[in-house]
Protein backbone atom coordinates (compact mmCIF):
# COMPACT_ATOMS: atom_id res chain seq x y z
CA UNK A 1 0.00 0.00 0.00
CA UNK A 2 1.64 3.57 -0.95
CA UNK A 3 1.84 6.29 1.39
CA UNK A 4 -0.70 8.65 1.60
CA UNK A 5 0.33 12.00 -0.06
CA UNK A 6 -0.10 15.02 1.95
CA UNK A 7 0.67 18.34 0.30
CA UNK A 8 1.18 21.75 2.91
CA UNK A 9 0.24 24.71 1.41
CA UNK A 10 1.10 28.48 1.60
CA UNK A 11 0.16 31.68 0.15
CA UNK A 12 4.09 32.51 -0.25
CA UNK A 13 7.75 31.13 1.16
CA UNK A 14 8.69 34.07 3.27
CA UNK A 15 10.82 33.78 6.10
CA UNK A 16 7.83 33.55 9.03
CA UNK A 17 6.53 31.87 11.94
CA UNK A 18 3.75 30.34 9.64
CA UNK A 19 6.50 29.11 7.18
CA UNK A 20 8.46 27.84 9.83
CA UNK A 21 5.64 25.84 11.39
CA UNK A 22 4.63 24.15 7.92
CA UNK A 23 8.00 23.50 7.02
CA UNK A 24 8.22 21.84 10.96
CA UNK A 25 5.12 19.74 9.90
CA UNK A 26 6.24 18.86 6.67
CA UNK A 27 9.61 17.33 8.13
CA UNK A 28 7.66 15.86 10.62
CA UNK A 29 5.39 13.75 8.78
CA UNK A 30 7.91 12.72 6.07
CA UNK A 31 9.26 10.92 9.19
CA UNK A 32 6.39 9.63 9.76
CA UNK A 33 6.32 7.86 6.63
CA UNK A 34 3.80 9.95 4.24
CA UNK A 35 4.46 11.46 1.03
CA UNK A 36 4.58 15.09 1.63
CA UNK A 37 5.40 18.16 -0.60
CA UNK A 38 6.06 21.63 0.78
CA UNK A 39 4.32 23.98 -1.27
CA UNK A 40 3.60 27.80 -1.79
CA UNK A 41 1.87 29.99 -4.62
CA UNK A 42 4.60 31.61 -5.13
CA UNK A 43 7.85 33.11 -4.20
CA UNK A 44 7.36 36.77 -2.30
CA UNK A 45 10.91 38.35 -0.95
CA UNK A 46 14.01 37.34 -0.80
CA UNK A 47 14.35 36.27 2.99
CA UNK A 48 12.93 32.36 1.81
CA UNK A 49 12.29 30.37 4.78
CA UNK A 50 15.26 27.85 4.39
CA UNK A 51 14.24 24.18 4.30
CA UNK A 52 15.84 20.57 4.01
CA UNK A 53 17.41 19.31 0.29
CA UNK A 54 14.57 16.90 0.50
CA UNK A 55 11.51 19.21 1.16
CA UNK A 56 12.40 22.18 -0.99
CA UNK A 57 9.95 24.66 -1.69
CA UNK A 58 8.07 23.71 -4.99
CA UNK A 59 5.34 26.57 -5.88
CA UNK A 60 2.52 26.60 -8.31
CA UNK A 61 3.36 30.60 -10.17
CA UNK A 62 7.23 31.54 -10.90
CA UNK A 63 6.04 35.31 -8.93
CA UNK A 64 3.66 37.04 -6.74
CA UNK A 65 1.13 38.13 -9.20
CA UNK A 66 -0.68 41.24 -8.77
CA UNK A 67 -3.27 41.84 -11.09
CA UNK A 68 -6.60 40.48 -11.42
CA UNK A 69 -5.80 38.13 -14.65
CA UNK A 70 -2.39 36.56 -13.13
CA UNK A 71 -4.39 35.68 -9.98
CA UNK A 72 -6.64 33.77 -12.12
CA UNK A 73 -3.33 32.19 -13.95
CA UNK A 74 -2.61 31.09 -10.65
CA UNK A 75 -5.93 29.24 -9.71
CA UNK A 76 -5.49 27.61 -12.73
CA UNK A 77 -1.96 26.46 -12.73
CA UNK A 78 -3.15 25.07 -8.90
CA UNK A 79 -6.24 23.43 -10.77
CA UNK A 80 -3.40 22.05 -13.50
CA UNK A 81 -1.32 20.69 -10.92
CA UNK A 82 -4.46 18.86 -9.08
CA UNK A 83 -5.84 17.38 -12.07
CA UNK A 84 -2.67 15.83 -12.97
CA UNK A 85 -1.72 14.78 -9.11
CA UNK A 86 -4.02 15.20 -6.78
CA UNK A 87 -2.84 14.68 -2.67
CA UNK A 88 -5.01 12.81 -0.33
CA UNK A 89 -4.58 16.07 1.45
CA UNK A 90 -3.89 19.35 1.38
CA UNK A 91 -2.62 21.58 4.46
CA UNK A 92 -2.80 25.34 4.16
CA UNK A 93 -2.40 28.11 5.55
CA UNK A 94 -2.39 31.71 4.77
CA UNK A 95 -5.69 33.51 3.60
CA UNK A 96 -4.93 33.15 -0.28
CA UNK A 97 -4.10 29.77 0.02
CA UNK A 98 -6.95 28.77 2.50
CA UNK A 99 -9.31 30.34 -0.22
CA UNK A 100 -7.67 28.81 -3.38
CA UNK A 101 -7.11 24.89 -2.73
CA UNK A 102 -10.85 24.18 -1.86
CA UNK A 103 -11.46 25.87 -5.32
CA UNK A 104 -8.99 24.29 -6.98
CA UNK A 105 -9.54 21.22 -5.92
CA UNK A 106 -13.17 21.31 -7.17
CA UNK A 107 -12.44 22.77 -9.89
CA UNK A 108 -10.10 19.69 -10.76
CA UNK A 109 -12.52 17.24 -9.65
CA UNK A 110 -10.05 16.01 -7.15
CA UNK A 111 -11.10 13.73 -3.86
CA UNK A 112 -8.34 15.82 -2.00
CA UNK A 113 -9.49 16.46 1.44
CA UNK A 114 -8.60 20.28 2.57
CA UNK A 115 -7.74 21.22 6.09
CA UNK A 116 -7.18 25.05 6.17
CA UNK A 117 -6.17 26.54 8.96
CA UNK A 118 -5.93 30.17 10.85
CA UNK A 119 -2.82 31.37 12.47
CA UNK A 120 -3.79 34.92 13.72
CA UNK A 121 -7.69 36.80 14.32
CA UNK A 122 -9.70 36.57 10.76
CA UNK A 123 -10.29 40.13 11.32
CA UNK A 124 -6.48 41.30 10.25
CA UNK A 125 -7.20 39.61 6.79
CA UNK A 126 -8.45 40.74 3.36
CA UNK A 127 -12.27 41.64 3.66
CA UNK A 128 -13.00 40.19 0.45
CA UNK A 129 -10.44 36.90 0.97
CA UNK A 130 -12.03 36.80 4.20
CA UNK A 131 -15.37 36.81 3.31
CA UNK A 132 -14.61 34.41 0.15
CA UNK A 133 -12.92 31.78 3.05
CA UNK A 134 -16.17 31.86 5.41
CA UNK A 135 -17.91 30.61 1.98
CA UNK A 136 -15.13 27.92 0.62
CA UNK A 137 -14.47 27.08 4.01
CA UNK A 138 -17.95 25.72 4.26
CA UNK A 139 -17.66 23.37 1.68
CA UNK A 140 -17.56 19.32 2.53
CA UNK A 141 -14.29 19.33 0.62
CA UNK A 142 -13.23 21.53 3.55
CA UNK A 143 -12.87 18.63 6.21
CA UNK A 144 -11.39 20.54 9.28
CA UNK A 145 -10.80 24.16 10.03
CA UNK A 146 -7.87 24.11 12.48
CA UNK A 147 -6.76 27.26 14.33
CA UNK A 148 -3.58 28.10 16.55
CA UNK A 149 -5.30 29.80 19.47
CA UNK A 150 -8.31 29.12 21.46
CA UNK A 151 -8.84 33.04 20.60
CA UNK A 152 -8.08 32.66 17.11
CA UNK A 153 -11.17 30.13 17.13
CA UNK A 154 -13.22 32.85 18.57
CA UNK A 155 -12.30 35.23 15.49
CA UNK A 156 -14.11 32.68 13.36
CA UNK A 157 -17.64 33.19 15.26
CA UNK A 158 -19.10 35.27 12.15
CA UNK A 159 -18.51 32.57 9.68
CA UNK A 160 -21.52 30.28 8.26
CA UNK A 161 -22.10 27.84 11.10
CA UNK A 162 -21.36 24.61 8.71
CA UNK A 163 -17.82 26.52 8.78
CA UNK A 164 -17.48 27.29 12.42
CA UNK A 165 -18.51 23.66 12.97
CA UNK A 166 -15.54 22.81 11.62
CA UNK A 167 -13.33 24.45 13.95
CA UNK A 168 -10.79 22.56 16.10
CA UNK A 169 -7.80 24.36 18.28
CA UNK A 170 -4.04 23.11 17.65
CA UNK A 171 -1.56 25.01 19.62
CA UNK A 172 1.65 25.64 18.09
CA UNK A 173 4.79 23.56 19.16
CA UNK A 174 8.95 23.37 18.19
CA UNK A 175 10.54 20.46 16.46
CA UNK A 176 12.82 18.24 18.26
CA UNK A 177 15.88 19.73 16.84
CA UNK A 178 14.98 23.40 18.04
CA UNK A 179 14.04 22.07 21.18
CA UNK A 180 17.29 20.54 21.65
CA UNK A 181 18.65 23.82 20.47
CA UNK A 182 17.34 25.83 23.23
CA UNK A 183 17.59 23.39 25.77
CA UNK A 184 21.90 23.90 24.90
CA UNK A 185 21.47 27.66 25.03
CA UNK A 186 19.32 27.37 28.11
CA UNK A 187 22.21 25.00 29.82
CA UNK A 188 24.73 27.70 29.03
CA UNK A 189 22.55 30.70 30.28
CA UNK A 190 22.43 28.84 33.49
CA UNK A 191 25.82 28.85 34.09
CA UNK A 192 26.13 32.62 34.06
CA UNK A 193 27.13 34.12 37.42
CA UNK A 194 25.47 37.74 36.29
CA UNK A 195 22.67 38.89 34.47
CA UNK A 196 22.46 41.83 32.03
CA UNK A 197 19.83 44.40 31.08
CA UNK A 198 19.27 43.02 27.89
CA UNK A 199 15.43 43.51 26.32
CA UNK A 200 14.88 41.27 23.14
CA UNK A 201 12.07 41.21 20.68
CA UNK A 202 12.16 39.01 17.73
CA UNK A 203 9.72 38.98 14.91
CA UNK A 204 9.20 40.90 11.27
CA UNK A 205 9.26 45.37 11.50
CA UNK A 206 5.15 45.02 10.59
CA UNK A 207 2.40 47.47 12.20
CA UNK A 208 1.00 44.05 13.78
CA UNK A 209 4.13 44.00 16.04
CA UNK A 210 3.79 47.16 17.73
CA UNK A 211 7.43 48.10 18.25
CA UNK A 212 6.81 51.78 18.38
CA UNK A 213 5.68 51.56 21.85
CA UNK A 214 9.18 49.38 22.85
CA UNK A 215 10.91 52.07 21.01
CA UNK A 216 8.91 54.95 23.26
CA UNK A 217 9.98 52.49 26.78
CA UNK A 218 13.51 53.14 25.99
CA UNK A 219 13.25 56.75 26.83
CA UNK A 220 12.39 55.28 30.56
CA UNK A 221 15.30 52.91 30.56
CA UNK A 222 18.35 54.63 30.03
CA UNK A 223 20.74 51.70 31.35
CA UNK A 224 18.76 49.00 29.20
CA UNK A 225 19.75 47.51 26.02
CA UNK A 226 17.03 46.44 23.57
CA UNK A 227 17.93 44.05 20.42
CA UNK A 228 14.94 43.91 18.32
CA UNK A 229 15.70 40.73 15.56
CA UNK A 230 13.79 41.04 12.63
CA UNK A 231 13.52 43.11 9.39
CA UNK A 232 10.63 44.85 7.72
CA UNK A 233 8.51 47.87 6.09
CA UNK A 234 8.77 49.71 9.75
CA UNK A 235 12.73 49.60 10.02
CA UNK A 236 13.61 53.09 8.70
CA UNK A 237 9.96 54.47 10.55
CA UNK A 238 11.09 52.95 13.60
CA UNK A 239 15.20 54.11 13.54
CA UNK A 240 13.93 57.63 12.96
CA UNK A 241 11.44 57.94 15.62
CA UNK A 242 14.74 55.93 17.95
CA UNK A 243 16.79 59.17 16.76
CA UNK A 244 14.23 61.30 17.47
CA UNK A 245 13.52 60.31 21.06
CA UNK A 246 17.46 59.96 21.38
CA UNK A 247 17.82 56.78 22.30
CA UNK A 248 19.67 55.06 19.24
CA UNK A 249 21.93 53.78 21.28
CA UNK A 250 19.80 51.63 23.26
CA UNK A 251 18.18 50.28 20.48
CA UNK A 252 20.05 47.67 18.18
CA UNK A 253 17.87 46.50 15.27
CA UNK A 254 20.07 43.21 14.52
CA UNK A 255 18.35 42.52 11.23
CA UNK A 256 17.28 39.20 9.90
CA UNK A 257 19.25 36.31 11.28
CA UNK A 258 18.79 32.74 10.45
CA UNK A 259 16.90 30.69 13.62
CA UNK A 260 20.02 29.47 14.94
CA UNK A 261 21.66 33.23 15.04
CA UNK A 262 17.86 34.62 16.06
CA UNK A 263 17.92 32.09 18.83
CA UNK A 264 21.55 32.60 20.23
CA UNK A 265 20.52 36.48 20.36
CA UNK A 266 17.30 35.31 22.33
CA UNK A 267 19.38 33.39 25.08
CA UNK A 268 21.62 36.24 25.63
CA UNK A 269 18.57 38.67 26.94
CA UNK A 270 17.21 38.94 30.42
CA UNK A 271 13.39 39.64 29.47
CA UNK A 272 11.62 38.85 26.39
CA UNK A 273 9.00 41.77 24.95
CA UNK A 274 6.40 40.99 22.54
CA UNK A 275 3.99 44.53 22.65
CA UNK A 276 2.33 43.06 19.24
CA UNK A 277 -1.21 44.26 18.74
CA UNK A 278 -2.30 40.56 17.66
CA UNK A 279 -0.67 37.21 17.09
CA UNK A 280 -1.97 33.45 16.61
CA UNK A 281 -0.08 31.83 18.91
CA UNK A 282 3.53 33.12 18.57
CA UNK A 283 6.75 30.95 18.09
CA UNK A 284 9.07 33.90 19.61
CA UNK A 285 6.82 33.24 22.58
CA UNK A 286 7.57 29.37 23.25
CA UNK A 287 11.10 29.58 22.42
CA UNK A 288 11.43 32.21 25.16
CA UNK A 289 9.41 30.60 27.15
CA UNK A 290 11.81 27.64 26.58
CA UNK A 291 15.09 29.52 27.36
CA UNK A 292 12.93 30.50 30.93
CA UNK A 293 13.19 34.25 30.28
CA UNK A 294 10.62 36.35 32.06
CA UNK A 295 7.57 36.92 29.50
CA UNK A 296 6.49 40.92 28.96
CA UNK A 297 3.57 41.04 26.16
CA UNK A 298 0.50 42.83 25.22
CA UNK A 299 -3.07 42.69 27.25
CA UNK A 300 -4.93 41.27 24.34
CA UNK A 301 -6.80 38.49 24.19
CA UNK A 302 -4.47 36.04 21.98
CA UNK A 303 -1.72 36.88 23.86
CA UNK A 304 -3.06 36.62 27.41
CA UNK A 305 -4.14 32.90 26.25
CA UNK A 306 -0.47 32.92 25.30
CA UNK A 307 1.38 33.12 27.81
CA UNK A 308 -1.62 31.39 30.37
CA UNK A 309 -0.87 27.33 31.46
CA UNK A 310 -3.70 24.67 30.51
CA UNK A 311 -3.74 24.88 34.24
CA UNK A 312 -4.61 28.57 33.91
CA UNK A 313 -1.01 29.62 35.68
CA UNK A 314 -0.01 33.13 34.17
CA UNK A 315 3.16 32.85 32.77
CA UNK A 316 3.88 36.05 31.26
CA UNK A 317 2.97 39.95 32.35
CA UNK A 318 0.19 41.47 30.27
CA UNK A 319 0.41 45.43 29.88
CA UNK A 320 -1.52 47.88 27.65
CA UNK A 321 0.26 47.49 24.28
CA UNK A 322 -0.31 51.60 23.79
CA UNK A 323 1.14 52.31 27.49
CA UNK A 324 5.49 52.67 26.93
CA UNK A 325 5.75 53.84 30.64
CA UNK A 326 3.80 51.20 32.17
CA UNK A 327 5.85 48.26 29.80
CA UNK A 328 9.27 50.22 31.05
CA UNK A 329 8.24 49.61 34.72
CA UNK A 330 7.56 46.11 34.50
CA UNK A 331 10.81 45.29 32.34
CA UNK A 332 12.61 47.40 34.93
CA UNK A 333 10.99 45.73 38.12
CA UNK A 334 11.83 42.59 36.64
CA UNK A 335 15.54 43.63 36.07
CA UNK A 336 15.49 45.79 39.47
CA UNK A 337 14.10 42.82 41.86
CA UNK A 338 15.81 39.53 41.59
CA UNK A 339 12.99 37.94 43.76
CA UNK A 340 10.47 39.33 41.39
CA UNK A 341 12.85 38.17 38.61
CA UNK A 342 13.00 34.71 39.45
CA UNK A 343 8.90 34.36 39.93
CA UNK A 344 8.87 34.71 36.28
CA UNK A 345 11.38 32.74 34.95
CA UNK A 346 9.75 29.90 36.80
CA UNK A 347 6.52 30.57 35.36
CA UNK A 348 8.13 30.64 31.96
CA UNK A 349 9.17 27.11 32.67
CA UNK A 350 5.97 26.07 33.71
CA UNK A 351 4.46 27.31 30.73
CA UNK A 352 6.80 25.64 28.21
CA UNK A 353 6.94 22.25 30.07
CA UNK A 354 3.48 21.80 29.01
CA UNK A 355 4.52 22.63 25.15
CA UNK A 356 5.29 19.52 22.94
CA UNK A 357 6.26 19.07 19.61
CA UNK A 358 4.72 15.42 19.91
CA UNK A 359 1.56 16.27 20.88
CA UNK A 360 1.35 18.64 18.21
CA UNK A 361 1.79 16.36 15.41
CA UNK A 362 -0.15 13.89 16.72
CA UNK A 363 -3.19 16.24 16.53
CA UNK A 364 -2.86 16.76 13.10
CA UNK A 365 -1.86 13.26 12.13
CA UNK A 366 -5.37 12.79 13.80
CA UNK A 367 -6.76 14.74 10.64
CA UNK A 368 -5.31 12.90 8.61
CA UNK A 369 -6.99 9.43 9.55
CA UNK A 370 -10.60 11.43 10.31
CA UNK A 371 -12.61 10.98 7.18
CA UNK A 372 -16.03 12.54 9.18
CA UNK A 373 -15.62 15.68 7.08
CA UNK A 374 -16.18 17.25 10.48
CA UNK A 375 -13.96 18.89 12.77
CA UNK A 376 -14.25 19.14 17.08
CA UNK A 377 -14.44 22.25 18.90
CA UNK A 378 -11.13 21.50 20.79
CA UNK A 379 -8.56 20.09 20.71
Amino acid sequence: MSAQSIVFLLSHSSAGGVQEIWANLAEGFRARGFDVRLMALYPYRAQVRETSPHLPWQYVIPRRPTAIGAQIKMLMSLVRLLRKNAPDMIFTAMPAANVLAPIAARLAGASTRIVISHHSPVGTHSRILNTIDGWVGSWPNVQTVVTVSDAVGESLNGKPNAYVAKRRTIHNALPPEIETLLTTLSAVRERKTTRGRRVVATGRLFPQKNYPVLVRAAVHMPDVKIIIVGTGPEEAMLKTLADELGVTDRIEFAGHRSRKEALELLSEGDVFVQPSWFEGHSLGLIEAAKLQLPLVVSNVPVQIEGITAADGTACGIAVDPSDDKALAREILRLLDDPAHYVTWTDRARHLANAITYEGMILKYEELVHDDSNQGSETG
